[in-house]
């Protein structure tokens, strides 16, 4: 299941907010501003994956800044 539901239409619609592509921190500024229960839902997916994961071991799931950061990028580098 996915933590974001239509992540690239809503990045989209973030990013047509900027006259350029924005930098990551200033993206992730205002997706916070525009969909702030999207970004509730990776804040929560987040800690569940930090619950659940024993102590020591690493989780697969980034911080939830750096987690769109990288959508960021992965939808920057896919509608070049």
């Amino acid at each position: 299941m996915a933590v974001i539901t239509k992540k690239d239409e809503k990045i989209e619609a973030v990013i047509n907010t900027f006259s350029e592509i924005p930098s990551p921190d200033a993206f992730v500024e205002k997706f916070t501003e525009l969909y702030p229960k999207d970004f509730a839902k990776v804040e929560k997916n987040y800690r569940d994956h930090e619950r659940k994961t024993k102590p020591g071991k690493p989780h697969p799931m980034p911080e939830p800044v750096q987690y769109l950061k990288n959508a960021l990028n992965v939808w920057i580098k896919a509608n070049k």
